[in-house]
């Protein structure tokens, strides 16, 4: 995030940066930017090793003079939009002990990619990064034949959306989950025909009917039927991949906005930016943390957004 304000001068003011002599990022950072060297946690979590970061702006006042000569900057609180205030909510959820094996198991590799004992096709940190994240959200994404336990983050947000649904039954006030792991997958048949986008193709499809095959484990559908078996209608639940068309999307939105679907689950991609369903909205639910911090900003703005009737509305961080 700290090279950004540098990649959008190169990209508006670089014959001013030439001026400067901050065309590089090292001249502009020597200028604008404290680093310090600091102890912190290796990856894999056992140990510490030193670390080199920036830790904050300094010349700031010169910094957005020089900005401003291409921007004007205008912010939530010069803007003083009606919007609602938020609440927030940090639900901790502890590991169980497979999770806690599994952890073990992460390090183990993670030290063995740092020792460089391993080849880069077979193992690597992107691999362990990106299996950490799925088992920080549910252990069953790993493996489903593991137990769903009692007290997981999808557990405890289950029952949130429940008594939150429950308590706006007379307004019929509506929620967002977002969760960019364990997406709902189409079948494959379907994803040709759709790519391909043949009569042909689909005409066969609707002929030569397949086996059924059993779905793959999804945090999605995982929910879905936990909302479905406590009460909740199914035609009140929707996932934003559903919609796979600007009509359907049009159409999906619309249903949010009138309260017909009152749970839509979706991806900070997909359900992010551009998604204006905010008439009835009360919470919120991070059910992971994405990579981006703006897409945090990105996810919070469907809610704390003009329009939205509620004055006081809540937002869930499961971690």
């Amino acid at each position: 995030m700290w090279c950004l304000p540098h990649t959008i001068q190169r990209y508006l003011q670089y014959e001013r940066l030439q001026e400067l002599n901050m065309t590089h990022f090292d001249c502009w950072a020597s200028r604008f930017g404290e680093t310090v060297t600091a102890l912190e946690l290796a990856p894999e979590g056992t140990g510490y090793r030193a670390r080199t970061r920036f830790s904050k702006f300094f010349n700031l006042p010169e910094l957005m003079n020089l900005f401003k000569e291409v921007a004007d900057i205008k912010t939530a609180d010069q803007l003083d939009l009606p919007t609602p205030e938020v609440e927030y909510h940090n639900i901790v959820a502890k590991p169980t002990e497979h999770q806690q094996d599994m952890v073990k198991a992460l390090s183990e590799r993670a030290a063995k990619v740092h020792s460089g004992t391993v080849d880069p096709s077979t193992d690597n940190m992107l691999k362990i990064t990106s299996d950490g994240r799925k088992l920080g959200l549910d252990q069953r994404i790993i493996n489903p034949m593991l137990p769903d336990e009692p007290g997981t983050k999808v557990n405890q947000c289950v029952d949130n959306i429940l008594q939150i649904w429950r308590d706006g039954q007379p307004e019929k006030l509506t929620q967002l989950v977002f969760c960019d792991i364990s997406t709902p997958q189409a079948a494959g048949s379907k994803k040709v025909a759709k790519t391909l986008d043949n009569p042909i193709l689909h005409a066969l499809e609707q002929a030569v009917p397949e086996p059924e095959k059993p779905l793959a484990f999804t945090v999605y559908e995982d929910i879905r039927q936990k909302l479905i078996a406590q009460g909740m209608p199914a035609s009140q639940i929707a996932f934003i991949h559903e919609a796979n068309t600007e009509v359907r999307k049009k159409e999906l939105f619309s249903k949010v906005r009138s309260g017909q679907v009152r749970v839509l689950l979706g991806s900070t991609q997909k359900m992010g930016a551009g998604t204006n369903v905010q008439d009835l909205l009360v919470a919120l639910h991070d059910l992971d943390c994405p990579w981006r911090p703006g897409d945090l900003a990105q996810r919070k703005g469907r809610i704390e957004r003009q329009g939205n009737q509620n004055p006081l509305v809540h937002v869930y961080r499961y971690v």
